[in-house]
This record gives structure tokens, sequence and C-alpha cells, in this order.
């Protein structure tokens, strides 16, 4: 089968040469590794409000969870490709690149890193619903990427309560051939998610401060 995939911005390739064994004789494949590297552009703002933000390890759908570049060929047809991978998971991955999207953006007092033993006065947690190139139209396939975001407010001895949440999906036309141009795309998607969220995010920070935080 012939994909036709695109080109775009920021992206990580590393390839290493995987030698595969059988049935007595070896052959050498080139398997690569990508990094989706989505960076925010803009001058961080002044921060207006004293939120602590954790930004919890995403979940993602079990189809989308695996390394290798997944590609959509018809309504119930997906497919994932063995030598063409993501170097880290894609629900670790992401998470990342929130993170440190939403720290550069400066909305937060702080975003806590991994290690941080702070405690957060909120928490983003989210759900990648979406992660795969689809190539059901062969002239024009598309990177698709789908989050479901929330917003919680901790609360001391008790359940966290949600004060903000909305569905984020993009879809960028793949430009160039080969799983870099599905990967540039994705990274695309992901830009365009995280300048989303953070326009959301003013609108919501500053609900919490005025103490009508969108309640779900």
């Amino acid at each position: 089968m012939t994909r036709k995939i695109f080109s775009c911005l920021f992206v990580s390739t590393f390839v290493c040469p995987v030698i595969i064994s059988g049935c007595g004789s070896r052959q050498a494949y080139n398997k690569k590794y990508f990094l989706l590297s989505a960076v925010r552009q803009a001058q961080p703002t002044a921060a207006q409000t004293d939120i602590v933000l954790d930004v919890r390890r995403f979940t993602i759908d079990s189809a989308f969870a695996g390394k290798g570049l997944v590609y959509r060929t018809g309504q119930f047809e997906y497919e994932s490709d063995f030598y063409s991978e993501f170097l880290a998971s894609p629900a670790a991955m992401i998470t990342e690149k929130t993170r440190n999207w939403l720290s550069g953006s400066g909305l937060f007092k702080r975003v806590l890193d991994t290690a941080s033993q702070a405690d957060p006065t909120h928490t983003l947690a989210a759900n990648i619903t979406a992660l795969y190139g689809d190539f059901r139209d062969k002239t024009s396939p598309q990177a698709k990427m789908e989050l479901r975001v929330f917003l919680l407010k901790a609360q001391a001895g008790e359940e966290s309560i949600p004060v903000f949440g909305q569905t984020y999906e993009s879809a960028v036309g793949i430009e160039s051939e080969g799983p870099e141009g599905l990967v540039e795309a994705l990274d695309r998607c992901l830009a365009n998610i995280l300048s989303n969220l953070e326009r959301d995010m003013v609108q919501a920070t500053r609900s919490i401060k005025k103490g009508d935080g969108q309640q779900l």
C-alpha cells in the first residue's frame, strides 16, 4: 500500500538499525523513532493568579497507547507501524509537552514538575482519545488528535472539584511522504490544541480568581 504523508515543524527523529533474525538468516531493518516537540513561541504573560498547577500524567485510549504510529485505512481498519515509533510513550510525551507549554505561558504561579513535593491548588487531567494518521482519503490524508481536558480544584481531605472541562481536536493535512510527514502534522495538531487550551485557561483562571469557576 502506498501512503502519502506530509511535513511541518519541529520533529526530532532518531534512527536506529534493528537486526531481526529468523530461519537461519539475518536481515537488517532501519527502525525510526520520533518525538513530538511542540514548543510555545510567544512571550509568557504575567501570572495573575495564585494557582499552583499539577499536570497529572494523561491517560490514553488503548488503541493509541502503543509507541507505533497508527494509520486509519478504513471505517473500522487501523494499522500500527512497527518500524516507525515514538521514542517515548504517547501519553507521557504529550503530558510533558503540555506541562512545558503551560509552564512557559506564565498563567500560573507555578507549574509543578514531576519530582515536586509541593501541594497543588489545581490539577490538570486529560484523556487522549485520538492520535493517528487518517488515510481513508488517499488524496488528502490528515493527522488527527483529540484530548478531553479537565481542570480540578484540590480540596483538603476531600475529592477534587472539576472547575473546567473541554474537548480539543485538531486535524492537519499531511504534506509529505513517509512517517516523518505524519509526525510533523501530529506536532502541528498538538501545537494547535495547546494554543487553544492556553486561551481557555486564561478565561478559566480569571473565573477562578473571581470565585465563579465553571462547575461541571
